[in-house]
């Protein structure tokens, strides 16, 4: 063993005192964790061969985190470098070789696996893309996410989604055993601003419906009156209204990605059909306006017959066996309705000429439409479990977003509460 003051070889600096491993969590096990107790790292304070104090974390196992010190002391060997015979390879392992492999095992819908790569070729791949997989610290990463929030030029959506990506890439990487420690462990993303939806007033919703092109004046009804997302309101067939039950069914969306090779195609899926208890089709009611509104579409505007894909859980778009539809909504051109068409060709232009906007200038988005009803149903009393059931989302999802109007629900009750719960008055009986 090296005494203390002894020159480490390798080049490793000397120290006037021989570190310990050390923790820094508060579990009052941590220096003997029980079995499933304190799972958090022992780590080293060292210098590294460039000259800087590092820290270097060595597993939940004391003896391992004592073995890698010893190593150094020994061999002048850096506690990262001591990876065993048989991982060698994982050493030098870079970060893009196993983001690549990690992508290449997606299976989630083919919109999120492209916006994955994006991430990864754009973002991830120019910051971490050479750095070995074992060499990311906490450390970095804390630097990194200060980057990206100081970064003007990044939306703070656009860093979050980095940082998820990262996260899921270095998770894998930890369960899959390249790495000891996950370099995220406790560590905050970056700051995203909540956003806040533009509410339409009803002057303004109706102002809407006024002066939208008439080839797609149904459309913003679809939003306004019963909280359709963009797509879904695009993929509106002759089929889903019924006018007996006065319910609209929706179960079909039209897609326009790298799915569909950037071809609108409708399809029999909702956003939510692939998620964890996900639906594959909603009902909501139909207000007799837009009954009236679609009629008076389908007179000028008649439905045409489409093929629509018939989407099986598990299978590709290409897989998938295809139907008849009739949809009600086409450009001049005689194609199915797109996100970029619509809004630059109608919903853009008509925002502006009503002078329709947020406070610095940008204009509500379609979705604002669905805000606009899910807000005006809570606020006049509707349950959010059955307004969860007509849009779409979770009721978690729904008391997340929505949970100051549920608020402002328990002060306007307050009246109904005291009643109801007041000493009842008893009748004097006649003298």
């Amino acid at each position: 063993m090296t005494n203390l003051g002894d020159e480490p070889k390798n080049g490793a600096r000397p120290m006037a005192r021989r570190a310990q491993p050390r923790k820094d969590c508060t579990c009052p096990d941590r220096y003997q964790p029980r079995r499933n107790g304190c799972t958090h790292s022992w780590y080293v304070r060292l210098t590294n061969r460039e000259g800087r104090r590092q820290e270097f974390y060595l597993g939940t196992s004391k003896a391992v985190a004592e073995t890698a010190i010893e190593r150094y002391y020994e061999q002048g060997i850096l506690p990262d470098e001591a990876i065993p015979e048989d991982r060698s390879e994982d050493r030098n392992l870079l970060f893009k070789s196993w983001a690549a492999d990690w992508l290449g095992r997606r299976r989630a819908k083919e919109g999120s696996v492209e916006k994955y790569e994006i991430a990864i070729r754009v973002h991830l791949n120019p910051r971490w893309g050479n750095h070995r997989l074992t060499s990311i610290r906490k450390a970095q990463v804390e630097a990194w996410v200060r980057e990206m929030e100081n970064n003007k030029e990044i939306q703070n959506s656009t860093a979050e989604g980095h940082w998820k990506v990262f996260q899921m890439i270095t998770k894998d990487a930890l369960q899959n055993g390249k790495i000891d420690q996950n370099p995220c462990y406790e560590v905050e993303g970056p700051y995203v601003q909540k956003t806040t939806p533009y509410i339409f007033s009803d002057d303004e919703i109706w102002a809407i419906y006024d002066e939208f092109p008439k080839r797609y004046k149904p459309i913003p009804r679809l939003g306004f009156g019963c909280g359709v997302r963009q797509a879904e309101a695009f993929g509106t067939c002759t089929d889903v209204i019924d006018r007996k039950s006065g319910l609209l069914t929706v179960r079909r969306q039209v897609l326009r990605t790298k799915e569909t090779r950037y071809k609108a195609m409708l399809i029999d899926r909702l956003k939510t059909s692939r998620r964890k208890n996900g639906i594959d089709s909603k009902s909501v009611p139909v207000p007799d306006h837009l009954v009236e509104a679609l009629d008076e579409h389908a007179a000028k505007y008649p439905a045409r017959l489409t093929e629509t894909v018939l989407w099986t859980h598990g299978r590709t778009i290409d897989t998938c066996e295809r139907g008849p539809a009739e949809a009600l909504f086409w450009t001049s051109q005689g194609n199915l309705l797109s996100r970029d068409t619509f809004n630059e060709d109608a919903w853009k232009p008509t925002l502006r000429k009503l002078g329709i906007k947020h406070e610095d200038g940008t204009l509500p988005t379609f979705h604002d439409a669905r805000h606009t009803y899910i807000s005006k149903m809570l606020q006049n009393g509707k349950p959010p479990e059955t307004v969860a059931l007509w849009v779409g989302d979770s009721v978690e999802e729904i008391r997340r977003t929505y949970n100051h109007l549920l608020d402002e629900q328990v002060v306007d009750h307050r009246a109904d509460i005291t009643r109801l719960t007041a000493r009842p008055v008893r009748l004097q009986s006649a003298a």
